[in-house]
């Protein structure tokens, strides 16, 4: 077995044992932020805007992330990190770069975090039963899936195609680089109509499963049209669309389809400790 496949094969298995350590089912999409406090790792977000992410070894485990990074970018960035801390690789700086790919080439350690992160977020299992839920199939898949998938899984939209074509070998380099033509703004255009100042544009649907829905203020989420909502969300000017007003833990109940989960924003570009990222704004 070679070098780079032998260190393929140690990073998916690594990732899915700490997965089941935190008892979250395969089938299952799940918070890295929650799974790095859970196993005793401090989270820490920071408006630094030239770093991606960080892993302090010494003292307390930590692991500090740039809040000015895409909600997706920021959540394989944290399992990024948890890769070093599982493998016991020290500290470590990763610096904000477009293309990780060389690095990635030249630099073991990274390959082995990079690998662990999309098998930790993204293994075969949770995406299957996410499309298995949804009715869709490898040939079926257009950009708005791809899109809904990411969503729910917590990563980007190029991050899941690319995971698909390289990772998982499930699509051909053909398929991803047709679905890759569409971006995310692409489908947020399509799906509103116009353009819109939210950060993020999130499709919750009721097969919605393994972790809440997790934004920002000022954030859109679509929500079945039976389903009625509660806490600090507000209706929008886009149909089916809920606007997260206000930092908290709201809820999204659909009885028809018997269907519920919570809904955690955080403010804009949030600071500090990771687990006190949903608590609501106290006045005074």
């Amino acid at each position: 077995m070679s070098d780079k496949k032998s260190l393929f094969t140690n990073a998916v298995a690594k990732a899915l044992q700490v997965r089941k350590r935190l008892g979250i089912a395969l089938e299952d999409a799940v918070s890295p932020l929650d799974a790095a406090e859970k196993l005793g790792v401090e989270v820490r977000l920071v408006d630094l805007p030239s770093m991606e992410g960080m892993y302090v070894s010494t003292g307390r485990p930590t692991i500090v992330l740039s809040s000015l990074r895409p909600f997706g970018r920021r959540n394989f960035t944290c399992a990024h990190e948890l890769g070093h801390h599982a493998f016991g690789h020290g500290e470590q700086f990763d610096e904000l770069i477009n293309d990780r790919s060389y690095r990635r080439a030249t630099d073991s350690k990274e390959f082995q975090a990079d690998v662990f992160a999309a098998f930790f977020l993204m293994p075969k299992s949770a995406l299957e039963s996410g499309m298995l839920r949804r009715g869709l199939s490898y040939p079926s898949l257009d950009p708005m899936a791809i899109y809904q998938l990411a969503n729910w899984l917590g990563v980007g939209y190029s991050t899941l195609v690319n995971h698909m074509v390289n990772g998982l070998g499930t699509i051909s380099r053909a398929a991803g680089e047709l679905l890759l033509r569409s971006s995310p703004r692409d489908i947020r255009l399509t799906l509103l109509g116009s353009a819109s100042s939210a950060h993020q544009m999130l499709l919750a649907d009721s097969h919605w499963c393994g972790r809440p829905i997790d934004c920002e203020v000022g954030d859109l989420i679509r929500i079945p049209a039976s389903a009625r909502y509660e806490g600090s969300l507000a209706s929008s000017q886009f149909p089916r669309f809920v606007r997260a007003e206000a930092p908290g833990i709201s809820r999204v109940v659909d009885e028809k389809s018997n269907w519920s989960s919570f809904v955690r924003a955080s403010s804009t570009n949030y600071t500090g400790r990771a687990c006190f990222r949903f608590e609501e704004e106290v006045h005074e």
